[in-house]
């Protein structure tokens, strides 16, 4: 880190969408920084090297009888950039993979190896939570977790309607539900998940691969734009009614083989059926061409000064477009209804806001700055996109 040429970036998992890791100057990855350093069977934490990818993380902990308390559905991302772009799951009562973190060991600017908590340096703690990579590069990752656990899934197809009343209605009764809608088939698949006592079932195998239909429908849409409302209206001969029951590593996670390109909002809980109706409604009106689902989840509120979902329980609302497809179309499309809801971009994926605009949906924002500058006033882990973030 002393010798190293600036602007400075770590990557973990390569799992961002926006541009928070690309420099002219330093990149330096974790890959080889991975593994369980430590856990505290009494407390229910373990300390991990930053670079464990999620996906390495159940087994781990499996072995000394703990899960993490939630996961998103895709899994490959290092645990360093889930925490430090806020990363989360789904859930009224469950937060951020940044709300779980108990300490941090990091890296600073000048090369100088600190540990930060609630009750040491908290300022630091605050700031480095959801740092984007700006305020040093973490190295050690403590977290706080629960005793293993298994979950039991089920997964159903229904009109678009009925699932947003179905998560509206139900935001209480489970302990994850979920949605996709895709707007131009009326249809969309409604994941619910609670834990369980229950048997761990025997993985069904699949009788059509999900990822090949959904690469074959987004490729055919993509050259015969008419042909899209026709395969959203077949989701539910391609996606069937499904219940299973596993270890809860083994059940978060969804493959994603499909390439694409993503943009995630989080607005209020209150408002966000009304947001995603607006999304809706634009969607069909201008005939965008797209065959990928809107994604609508529940997270509650946290106190990390970064987050999204600081001081405010949330849905996060995520848009995703064909790698192959421009996205600009579409996203230039939704974004002013996320920022009428006062939506706060997910930090690891596209959006267009930079410092003016932030600044007035954090109200730690201003503090952020000052613990950043603290311990980085050169600006050494500021690429241009950082700097458009924080500096404006």
């Amino acid at each position: 880190m002393r010798e190293a040429n600036g602007p400075i970036r770590a990557f973990g998992g390569g799992h961002s969408f926006s541009p928070v890791v690309p420099t002219k100057g330093t990149l330096i990855s974790l890959e080889a920084m991975n593994g369980l350093v430590a856990h505290d069977a009494s407390k229910l934490t373990a300390t991990f090297l930053a670079g464990t990818r999620i996906v390495m993380t159940g087994p781990l902990l499996q072995a000394v009888g703990q899960g993490l308390l939630n996961e998103a559905d895709i899994n490959l991302q290092s645990l360093g950039g889930a925490v430090s772009t806020s990363t989360h799951g789904t859930g009224r009562q469950l937060q951020s993979f940044s709300a779980t973190v108990r300490e941090l060991q990091l890296v600073l600017a000048d090369g100088s190896l600190v540990r930060c908590s609630a009750d040491k340096d908290a300022e630091l703690f605050q700031a480095a939570r959801v740092g984007v990579g700006s305020v040093g590069i973490l190295s050690q990752i403590t977290v706080q977790n629960r005793a293993a656990y298994r979950l039991r899934e089920n997964v159903t197809v229904m009109p678009i309607a009925e699932a947003m009343a179905t998560v509206d209605r139900d935001k209480d009764k489970y302990r994850h539900i979920e949605f996709w809608a895709f707007p131009f088939g009326g249809k969309a698949i409604l994941k619910r998940q609670d834990i369980t006592t229950h048997a761990v079932t025997e993985p069904e195998k699949p009788l059509i691969d999900e990822n090949a239909i959904l690469g074959f429908a987004a490729d055919t849409m993509r050259k015969m734009p008419w042909t899209n409302s026709l395969f959203q209206r077949l989701v539910g001969a391609f996606v069937s009614d499904s219940e299973r029951v596993g270890n809860s590593f083994e059940i978060f996670p969804s493959p994603r083989t499909v390439q694409f390109n993503e943009m995630e909002y989080s607005v209020p809980a209150e408002h966000s059926m009304a947001c995603l109706q607006e999304i809706l409604d634009v969607m069909r009106k201008k005939d965008v061409n797209v065959f990928f689902p809107l994604e609508f989840r529940y997270v509650a509120a946290d106190d990390c000064w970064l987050s999204p979902f600081y001081q405010r329980a949330s849905a996060a609302i995520s848009v995703h477009q064909y790698y192959q497809q421009d996205y600009r179309e579409i996203f230039d499309l939704v974004e002013p209804i996320f920022w009428k809801y006062q939506g706060r971009p997910h930090w690891g994926k596209l959006h267009r806001l930079e410092a003016k605009q932030l600044r007035t949906l954090y109200p730690r924002f201003e503090d952020f700055l000052r613990a950043r500058q603290r311990v980085d006033a050169n600006g050494r882990f500021l690429n241009d996109h950082a700097r458009k973030l924080f500096l404006g």
